[in-house]
């Protein structure tokens, strides 16, 4: 497929820019009209024809998904428990393949200096890589489509990610518009990686495929050890777990933990702020934030995306 590259309407180039400080920072992608920071025009092509492994463990999301946590887990299993091995930045033992894409505008020197091109980073990772993206599937690698790697994707519900995504805009871009504003943006497919449903949907209609592992959130909140074993069977190691490993890896995937885990929680780069990286872990902190009629828009914005998918999440 033809990806072709073009400027915003007038009126979204308007809108984001009254949100993001780095004006005219964005371009549609089609033909799935995706929104995307405008470096990956250079580097979108040499991640589409990165070459695949059968062997290679891809981490896939929306941003504000959970992808991080759940990164932290499948890294852990595929590396048998090393706990010490994963004292190294996570960043590094599972790049980000677009992130010199995100962060071209700001903590550039940052990705720059920890990481050169990540998608070369990728690229000359020892075998088996474990690698993630935020991009949706069309601008993923060609070869995801014949070679089949691993890939375990997160989702999360959209009111509650849509709160998280407000949040972590603010801390890691310096976002200037409110709530409502970056609602709207939402909404329209318009924020950064552009459509929720366009990005989720592709994979959930593959979660049958034995290659792909679909993991909500909500699941990992509500039964962590479940979700621990249906990863640890689809990446072929179930005899890693038994009662102390299974102990262990849970409390070092609670969320507290995570939060202060200095590998993941991105505080060696960011400023000292209120709102952390990680930061609430919760179900249902959308309700903090949403008036009724907020709520009853993403509702009917969720139905008429997910009519027929059989994809259900849980808001409470």
């Amino acid at each position: 497929m033809q990806l072709i590259y073009r400027e915003l309407d007038a009126d979204v180039v308007r809108r984001t820019n009254a949100v993001f400080p780095a004006q005219d920072c964005f371009v549609e992608v089609l033909p799935d009209q995706l929104i995307i920071p405008r470096k990956y025009v250079e580097l979108g092509e040499s991640i589409r024809q990165l070459p695949i492994y059968e062997d290679d463990v891809w981490m896939v999301s929306y941003p504000r998904t959970g992808s991080t946590w759940a990164q932290e887990m499948v890294w852990l299993l595929g590396h048998q428990l090393d706990y010490e091995a994963a004292k190294q930045q996570l960043s590094q033992r599972s790049p980000m393949i677009e992130l010199s894409a995100l962060f071209s505008t700001d903590h550039h020197q940052w990705v720059a200096e920890s990481f050169g091109n990540t998608v070369e980073l990728v690229r000359n990772l020892p075998r088996p890589r474990y690698a993630r993206s935020h991009l949706s599937w069309q601008l993923l690698p060609q070869q995801f489509e014949s070679v089949k790697p691993k890939i375990v994707y997160t989702a999360r519900n959209p009111k509650d990610l849509c709160v998280s995504y407000y949040h972590y805009c603010k801390l890691l871009h310096g976002i200037n518009g409110d709530f409502e504003q970056f609602v709207e943006l939402f909404l329209g497919g318009h924020t950064p990686m552009g459509s929720y449903w366009k990005h989720v949907l592709p994979f959930w209609k593959r979660s049958n495929d034995d290659n792909v592992l679909f993991i909500k959130y909500e699941d990992m909140i509500n039964d962590l050890p479940a979700v621990v074993r249906r990863c640890a069977q689809f990446l072929n190691v179930p005899k890693l777990l038994n009662e102390t490993s299974m102990k262990r890896i849970c409390d070092h995937l609670q969320f507290d933990n995570m939060r202060n885990n200095n590998a993941i929680n991105l505080e060696k780069i960011l400023p000292q702020r209120e709102t952390k990286f990680i930061r609430n872990g919760k179900i249902g902190d959308w309700k903090n934030h949403m008036s009724d009629e907020m709520s009853a828009k993403f509702d009917a914005w969720s139905e008429q995306h997910l009519r027929g998918s059989g994809l259900t999440f849980d808001y409470n």
